[in-house]
């Protein structure tokens, strides 16, 4: 269950009710991946078994730490996160941030070596191998998660194509019975990679990238 809001309690409670008062997690969270993460965790993440599957260099982890992360990636531990040793339904919920882009891609050179850097995976070469590699990872994070299965995902420019990214994973968790997200949240970034070498824009630049929630059906 998620952390409740403090209440206000009435003096009056026949005429005016009690009122519920803090913070509430807004639909945009700016900053990084970190502030994104700190920001949720009391609705998703507080009280629960938590699990990384690409943890990278914790990146993720900085502001808010679950008393018990298991954190899995090639380079971290040798774990494929298409084919992860816990049992199924064994992890409350189930973090999943893969790659967004395939190698050589426009503007992507400097975010794919990262990556591999990051993980120690083979960056995908074709927008097919991309979506296999990430639609397999979605599918063994709903097979592992009992509450939550949390992805972040981005929409991306390939020769010229505008491809969105998180429709693709809504589609493929439909396929895969995890159904719609039950929460989908911006994450606003800032100016976003590349810029330098547009002459000619020809359509905005991507700002933002998007954590999606789904509700592991019981």
């Amino acid at each position: 269950m998620s952390a409740s809001r403090p209440v206000e309690q009435s003096l009056f409670p026949d005429v005016a009710p009690d009122r519920p008062r803090g913070h509430l997690l807004g639909s945009v969270v700016a900053g990084t991946n970190a502030d994104l993460v700190a920001a949720i965790a009391p609705i998703y993440l507080e009280g629960h078994s938590v699990m990384d599957v690409t943890y990278g260099r914790g990146g993720w982890w900085k502001r808010y730490l679950p008393p018990s992360l298991i954190a899995h990636d090639l380079a971290h531990d040798g774990v494929d996160f298409r084919s992860l040793p816990e049992l199924d339904g064994s992890v409350d919920v189930v973090c999943f941030d893969p790659p967004y882009i395939r190698a050589g891609g426009p503007a992507t050179t400097a975010r794919a070596a990262d990556f591999r850097d990051r993980f120690g995976i083979g960056q995908p070469r074709s927008l097919v191998e991309l979506d296999d590699l990430i639609s397999d990872g979605l599918a063994e994070a709903a097979r592992v998660a009992r509450l939550w299965v949390l992805v972040k995902c981005s929409d991306f420019t390939d020769s010229n194509t505008l491809t969105f990214g998180h429709l693709k994973i809504i589609t493929w968790s439909r396929n895969i019975g995890l159904g719609d997200p039950w929460d989908l949240i911006i994450h606003h970034t800032g100016a976003g990679p590349g810029g330098h070498n547009i002459f000619t824009p020809r359509r905005a630049r991507r700002h933002h990238s998007y954590l999606l929630v789904f509700q592991v059906p019981s």
